[in-house]
């Protein structure tokens, strides 16, 4: 079978899944729910994965592989500062277009506090995204434009990036009478790059 075709059938099988886990969780759902969802038929989902928890498994693997090309333009960047700006408003841009795994995410984090298989698929996607945060920083640092950061901080600080981020996938689940997502982000990422960049106490 075409590459292609193939990949285009995982796709629909793993979007449907993410439909699913968001709709009736991971002890809810079951390999029917997906069957119904994606439309194809039970064998069709069977040929590529062995099972529900497969399935969701697979879910974690085709959300990094999305992030890391989502992101890509942010590590292009020559500022460390218009990097941190641009992976900010990229998040902005997915929320805008499709938010729907940002849907599921609650439910993996409480997938992966009991399960061992779900923690350390969550486990890679984080160090790995922490560690692309970090390299940015660690740029800024050395290029002297985070004035206010230090190198042995510099995990720390990306963890906290991370958090922010984080705090976006908020909206896509909650709405606030006072405080919509876009305002949110250029808000906070406005405030997090002044305290990197402005002369102060280190």
């Amino acid at each position: 079978m075409n590459k292609d075709i193939q990949q285009s059938k995982k796709n629909a099988i793993l979007n449907a899944a993410i439909k699913v886990l968001t709709n009736k969780g991971y002890y809810s759902s079951t390999i029917d729910d997906i069957v119904k969802e994606s439309k194809m038929s039970k064998g069709a989902i069977y040929h590529y994965y062995s099972s529900k928890k497969d399935v969701y498994l697979a879910v974690i693997e085709m959300w990094e592989e999305h992030t890391q090309a989502l992101l890509a333009p942010a590590a292009k960047e020559e500022s460390s500062a218009d990097g941190i700006r641009t992976l900010f408003n990229l998040f902005k841009k997915q929320l805008k277009i499709d938010g729907s795994f940002f849907n599921c995410l609650p439910t993996l984090w409480a997938i992966a506090r009991h399960d061992k298989d779900f923690k350390e698929a969550m486990q890679k996607v984080y160090n790995r995204f922490q560690k692309f945060i970090e390299l940015i920083i660690l740029k800024g640092i050395e290029s002297k434009e985070f004035v206010n950061l230090r190198a042995e901080n510099s995990k720390t600080s990306a963890l906290s990036l991370i958090l922010n981020f984080e705090g976006i996938f908020w909206f896509n689940i909650f709405h606030s009478k006072y405080v919509d997502a876009e305002k949110y982000i250029d808000e906070i990422s406005n405030y997090i790059l002044y305290a990197y960049t402005q002369e102060g106490n280190k």
